[in-house]
């Protein structure tokens, strides 16, 4: 049992150090060379021995600025357990032909919902291309400006993809675009390509009415070709579960099943149907909220906090320094995982700049993150 246990703690460490493991550079990350950039380019923390010494003038292609800028995974109970049963889904959907379920990323705007959600899909590519190189496991698209229209939906993949046809001269730029139907070559790249994971961000904007007929479609890709969709967005739970109650009818389904409800008798003395208490239209959710931070409590604020000061790379950092201002930060951010990276990254770049090298309340006062 516990080597069994021990085994299951490394496979686990292994899963959340794919998906903490970023890229340095930003790219376009709605593309499949973009996305291919993102899940290969592994960050690594710049030798102090390497960089400008201390006193001495710091130019902009200093590796330290480009590496404290850059958003980092730290470790944070939240994000490590939804990685965790998001990476379970995930392997037993890909083991089965039937009965395959979707997820959804919910919670406030600035709780690191994107973020998370391109974790998971790295960590995933991650894994297969470990296997096998020739596949294109993961799509990650936006939700359309307009998407009342299935065609966009599928243009969207088709950009991903290399699909989607791009102006050639100023004139075509000029013109408003004619979005063709795509969705017989998409489907077979989709196809060839094993493609298992479609990652869909920005749900806020779409009406649950809009989704609607997409649903369908995206129910076909994972009944026939076994792929897998998170949605990700405020308000993501409640915008695909109106959709499919709309798109399947469960309305009519629900009266058919009470029809068939067993019966019992209650205390009141009549009989009541007992309806299922199972609800086909909800998926499962991650929902991520503010950081916490309670008193006493090492777990969840001030872990977040210390695992940003053992990525952080600067010269003179003093030992504690996020730690001993928990409350500081938290009183600024929120517990909003945006501002405080904001917050953190803004600071450790002012300090390589301005030769502080350490980061300091005074110089956390003067970062402006709004909030």
């Amino acid at each position: 049992m516990a080597t069994s246990a021990a085994a299951r703690a490394e496979r686990e460490r292994q899963i959340l150090n794919h998906a903490r493991a970023a890229p340095m550079a930003p790219r376009w990350i709605f593309t499949l060379q973009g996305w291919n950039a993102y899940v290969h380019e592994m960050i690594k923390r710049p030798e102090i021995a390497d960089s400008a010494p201390l006193g001495t003038p710091v130019t902009s292609d200093d590796p330290r600025l480009r590496y404290n800028a850059h958003l980092l995974l730290v470790p944070n109970p939240a994000f490590d357990a939804a990685l965790l049963k998001t990476h379970r889904l995930l392997l037993a959907n890909r083991n089965r032909r039937e009965g395959l379920m979707d997820r959804v990323i919910d919670g406030p705007p600035g709780t690191g919902k994107t973020f998370l959600l391109r974790a998971i899909g790295r960590e995933f590519q991650t894994t297969i291309d470990e296997v096998r190189d020739d596949q294109i496991p993961v799509v990650h698209i936006m939700a359309p400006q307009d998407a009342d229209n299935i065609v966009n939906w599928v243009w969207a993949i088709a950009e991903f993809l290399g699909l989607a046809p791009a102006p050639l001269t100023e004139d075509e730029v000029r013109q408003p675009r004619r979005t063709p139907d795509l969705s017989q070559p998409v489907w077979h790249v989709l196809e060839r390509r094993w493609t298992q994971l479609l990652l869909v961000d920005g749900m806020q904007r779409v009406h649950s009415d809009q989704l609607v007929p997409v649903l369908h479609h995206f129910d076909v890709l994972r009944e026939q070709l076994g792929i897998t969709t998170i949605f990700c967005g405020t308000g993501a739970r409640e915008i695909v579960r109106a959709a499919r109650v709309k798109a399947d009818g469960l309305s009519e389904a629900h009266q058919g099943l009470s029809l068939r409800a067993p019966v019992i008798a209650g205390e009141d003395g009549r009989e009541h149907k007992v309806l299922p208490q199972a609800d086909p239209s909800r998926l499962p959710v991650t929902w991520l909220d503010p950081i916490p931070l309670y008193d006493g409590d090492q777990e969840t604020w001030p872990s977040v906090l210390c695992g940003f000061e053992e990525a952080l790379c600067l010269h003179r950092l003093s030992p504690h320094a996020l730690v001993r201002e928990a409350k500081y930060l938290h009183r600024r951010t929120g517990g909003y995982l945006k501002l405080l990276s904001q917050l953190i990254c803004q600071a450790a770049v002012t300090a390589i700049e301005e030769g502080i090298e350490d980061i300091t309340r005074d110089l956390l006062e003067d970062i402006d993150i709004g909030g």
